[in-house]
C-alpha cells in the first residue's frame, strides 16, 4: 500500500508538507524533528529528536471514514502490544501507556485526499513538566530503531485500513472498547460545553457513549478528562 517514502531531517510539519505537495496517494513523509508539529484543535505537538513523526495520504470517501482516528489508534496499540507493552486508547485519537500519552493521531480531509498524521514518542528521555507524555524508551529503557519501527508500524496500519475497507468499523468496535481509557469511570467531556457522565463505551459509529443524569447519550466530538474525586 505504501510505496513512496520521503524521510526528512527537519520540517515545519509532515502534515502540512503532505497537504501542500503534489505527492501521490499513499505517500509517506517522515521527519526526525518538526518545528510546528500539531495535534487536534491546532495544539502544538512536542516534536523534538527521538520521536517518530509521519504523515501519509489516503484516497477520499473511505468506508467509515470518520472512525479513522480510532481505527489507527488501535493499529498503533496492536503494534505496541506486540512489543510487550499494555496500551490504552483515549477516545478519540490517542494511545496511552502508564496513564500518559504515547501517540496521537490527526486526520484531515481535503478535496482530493485524506491526510493522516501520527506522532509517536519513541526514544525521548524526558518531556516538559506540563506535558503528560511518555516515550517507549522512558518506560522500558530500550532504544528503538526508527526505520524498523516505522516499517512494522505501517504493516499494522495497512492491515487495519484493508480490514476497515472490507468489513467496516464494527469489526474493530469490541477490541477498541476493551482498551478504552477511563472506561466505567466518571469523566468530563468538553464539547466544548462540559458534560459529566460514566464512560460506557463506544457506539457502532465510533461515538462516545456516556451515561449522564439525563440517560445514555452519544457524542461524536469532544475531549474527555477523568473527573477529579
Amino acid at each position: 500500500m505504501f510505496e513512496s517514502l520521503l524521510w526528512l531531517e527537519e520540517i515545519t510539519s509532515t502534515q502540512d508538507f503532505l497537504k501542500e505537495k503534489p505527492l501521490r496517494i499513499y505517500s509517506v513523509v517522515v521527519a526526525n524533528k518538526q518545528k510546528k508539529g500539531r495535534g487536534r484543535f491546532g495544539r502544538e505537538w512536542y516534536s523534538q529528536e527521538g520521536g517518530l513523526y509521519l504523515s501519509f495520504s489516503l484516497p477520499k470517501n473511505l468506508r467509515d471514514e470518520t472512525t479513522l482516528p480510532l481505527v489507527l489508534s488501535n493499529a498503533v496499540a496492536n503494534y505496541v502490544r506486540s512489543l510487550g507493552f499494555l496500551p490504552a486508547i483515549k477516545w478519540v485519537n490517542d494511545v496511552y501507556i502508564h496513564g500518559k500519552k504515547l501517540c496521537g493521531i490527526l486526520t484531515e480531509r481535503l478535496k482530493d485526499k485524506i491526510v493522516v498524521g501520527i506522532g509517536i514518542n519513541l526514544n525521548q528521555e524526558s518531556f516538559p513538566e506540563h506535558l503528560q507524555a511518555v516515550s517507549l524508551k522512558m518506560v522500558s529503557g530500550r532504544h528503538f530503531d526508527k526505520v524498523d519501527f516505522l516499517i512494522k508500524l505501517l504493516d499494522y496500519v495497512e492491515e487495519s485500513l484493508r480490514k476497515l475497507s472490507e468489513e467496516g468499523f464494527l469489526s474493530f468496535k469490541d477490541e477498541i472498547e476493551s482498551r478504552l481509557l477511563f472506561k466505567n469511570s466518571e469523566v468530563i467531556l468538553y464539547t466544548p460545553e462540559p458534560v459529566v457522565g460514566i464512560l460506557q463505551g463506544i457506539d457502532k459509529d465510533g461515538s462516545l457513549l456516556l451515561l449522564t443524569q439525563d440517560g445514555l447519550k452519544a457524542f461524536q466530538i469532544g475531549e474527555i478528562t477523568l473527573r477529579a474525586v
